[in-house]
């Protein structure tokens, strides 16, 4: 038995079959490596981004990001960016580069050529890649790292959170800390550069600065800002004030002190009384007391120009101040005399700012306060 198995392990067979066992592991190894480093090269990912950017696919350009969590990147802003870009591009032939890898950063060039010029003007891809556990060929992602100002934050009070350009602030888009007094600190590892509305927010109210992100290591402190409506009770205070002043005037130009749906606005008699004294006042205003025969008169055009708000929140006794101002231009006329054929006609402008004070009644507005100042300015005749 010990001879037989001697004579196979010296027989050209088994060194055939060792020989080819070996050949056959090369080619598995080779045709592993092939594998990996054809499904290793980004050059895919960057050749859709690329064809997206080309169809203005805006949508599908944000899906491609690199979206790491501690990074802000607003979608709408994103896409408003690559917009203005590619309509900066002409592009009628492009030409798409190997892809380059220099500190650790992976690029893909396209040369972009505009026919009618022959001049050709580079878009640079930037790819991040992921990998995930053992993974051994990463995902690829585009990376915005040169659409950002790295090392961004907020800082807001503890009863707050913060919003930038109407989007709530997560944990996945920031890191969310407390400093010493309490205050919530947003940290964000990169945000894009460009406009921000920024707003901290509670139920009640808000407190809201502008800003354009350009510069690394930016901080913001909204902890002592002018607190104002949030965005809730802004849509609501600015509706109610549209509506006190559209009804208002419908009383001046009517006389008509006691117009029901002015005085249904109102919840109190004396709130109510007010207004009447206050419809009183700016009658004089359209209808001269000076004027002989005033009151055959009647306001036959009356334009409110754009109005301004001026909304204050006051957390002592959870109020709102809001002060308005506008202008509106008046001409009031008597009708045809018929025995003249003369029509007699007075005119002016009045600035006015209105001042209107809401509480809350089970998180409802109501007017617990309303001043009106006037300056009339009469027209020569």
């Amino acid at each position: 038995m010990k001879e037989k198995l001697k004579k196979i392990k010296n027989s050209r067979i088994l060194s055939l079959f060792g020989i080819l066992l070996f050949i056959a592991v090369c080619i598995g190894v080779g045709a592993f490596a092939a594998y990996v480093q054809h499904e290793a090269d980004p050059t895919e990912c960057a050749v859709q981004y690329f064809r997206a950017f080309v169809q203005k696919d805006y949508n599908k350009m944000y899906e491609s990001l690199d979206r790491e969590e501690g990074y802000y990147i607003n979608k709408k802003m994103f896409c408003d960016t690559i917009r203005k870009m590619r309509e900066s591009y002409v592009i009628d032939t492009y030409e798409i580069k190997n892809p380059e890898k220099e500190n650790g950063v992976t690029t893909v060039t396209v040369n972009c050529e505009n026919n009618q010029t022959k001049e050709s003007r580079a878009f640079i891809i930037y790819i991040q890649e992921r990998r995930k556990g053992l993974q051994i060929v990463p995902d690829y992602y585009i990376s915005p790292g040169q659409m950002m100002v790295e090392n961004f934050s907020v800082v807001v009070s503890s009863e707050e959170q913060l919003q930038l350009n109407g989007e709530t602030i997560t944990e996945k888009m920031a890191d969310i800390t407390r400093d010493k007094s309490g205050n919530k600190v947003y940290r964000m590892k990169g945000a894009l550069f460009g406009d921000y509305e920024i707003s901290a927010t509670n139920p009640y109210y808000a407190v809201n600065t502008s800003l354009n992100l350009k510069k690394a290591d930016t901080r913001i402190d909204l902890t002592k800002g002018k607190k104002t409506a949030n965005e809730k009770y802004t849509k609501e205070i600015k509706e109610n004030v549209n509506l006190v002043i559209n009804q208002f005037y419908k009383a001046v130009r009517d006389r008509n002190p006691d117009r029901k749906k002015l005085q249904q606005i109102f919840t109190t008699k004396k709130i109510k009384e007010k207004i009447k004294e206050l419809v009183e006042k700016s009658q004089e205003i359209v209808y001269w007391p000076e004027r002989k025969n005033i009151d055959k008169y009647k306001v036959i055009d009356m334009k409110i120009g754009k109005i301004g708000y001026d909304i204050r929140y006051q957390q002592k006794d959870k109020t709102y101040q809001v002060v308005c101002s506008y202008q509106y231009n008046y001409v009031s006329s008597t009708d045809t005399a018929l025995y003249t054929s003369y029509v007699y006609r007075l005119s002016g402008t009045c600035k006015s700012e209105l001042s209107i004070t809401y509480g809350l009644q089970k998180d409802k507005l109501v007017i617990r306060k309303i001043e009106l100042e006037n300056k009339n300015k009469k027209d020569d005749e």
